[in-house]
């Protein structure tokens, strides 16, 4: 089981989850698979009494992922522990939006299996721990459509299907919202990048023209070092911009011209 393939399968799985996309889950899970969470005292075991819970389950709620950062751990050379970390967002049918930090802990162990053409070995899921619970309440099944009692209110990232997902330096993989990404910049005298987001920042194993190739139109490249994200650009003038939380970037006066012109056009586009 190759780490890289699994931290991505599981992150596949969840977001598909939130977007009542249930296949992906039920496809991966074993027959004697342990469900713990995310309401307290939450507890089913089977496969099968997962898919006849989840038979009876109504619901009017819609959700938003938030950004994922996904660890893991290898206690056995056919057992890979996954631990999710991330926010997702839930729209009740009222207009209110509630956002929860989650995490999601998976086991997954290589099953071998006959089949016609001979051996082969596929990852199963055999325990889902969602250890920061909620406070349960009796009239939810899976979904904590009550929740909404002791909302706080949040705003989902504007374009959700526009995500990142890189390796940092401590091997961690992180998904992160583009509309949450401020700039980034090259690490002077190493093959590495800074990722500045609007809460954080991110040192990943990347070269800047690598990043610009894997994500096309999702940044503005306004200086050898740096590529910036045009929806939080505030100002610009010779020779810099200026971003939402006040950073000023430099733009050469050779690209001065150009640049301006592709941030009026973003600007223009929204």
């Amino acid at each position: 089981m190759k780490t890289d393939d699994l931290i991505r399968r599981s992150m596949f799985i969840i977001t598909e989850y939130y977007k009542n996309n249930l296949d992906p889950f039920f496809e991966s899970v074993s027959d004697d698979v342990l469900w713990l969470g995310p309401a307290e005292r939450q507890q089913m075991q089977g496969k099968n009494t997962l898919i006849q819970a989840w038979a009876k389950e109504k619901h009017s709620l819609t959700f938003t992922m938030g950004n994922i950062m996904a660890l893991c751990v290898s206690p056995h050379a056919h057992v890979k522990e996954i631990i999710l970390q991330y926010n997702v967002y839930t729209h009740y049918p009222s207009g209110n939006t509630v956002s929860h930090n989650q995490q999601l802990h998976y086991t997954w162990r290589e099953k071998r299996i006959k089949n016609a053409s001979g051996w082969e070995h596929r990852p199963e899921i055999v325990m889902l721990h969602i250890s920061n619970l909620w406070e349960y309440d009796s009239r939810d099944t899976i979904y904590p459509v009550h929740y909404e009692d002791i909302i706080v209110a949040a705003q989902p990232p504007s374009k959700p299907e526009r995500y990142v997902t890189v390796k940092a330096s401590d091997l961690s993989v992180h998904r992160i919202a583009a509309d949450q990404i401020l700039y980034i910049e090259t690490v002077k005298r190493a093959a590495k990048l800074r990722i500045h987001m609007t809460n954080d920042t991110l040192t990943i194993n990347e070269t800047l023209p690598g990043f610009e190739k894997k994500y096309p139109g999702f940044f503005l490249r306004v200086h050898a070092g740096y590529l910036l994200n045009p929806a939080h650009v505030r100002e610009i003038r010779r020779f810099f911009v200026t971003l939402s939380d006040g950073t000023q970037l430099p733009v050469p006066e050779k690209k001065y011209t150009q640049v301006k012109k592709l941030l009026l056009q973003e600007s223009a586009n929204d």
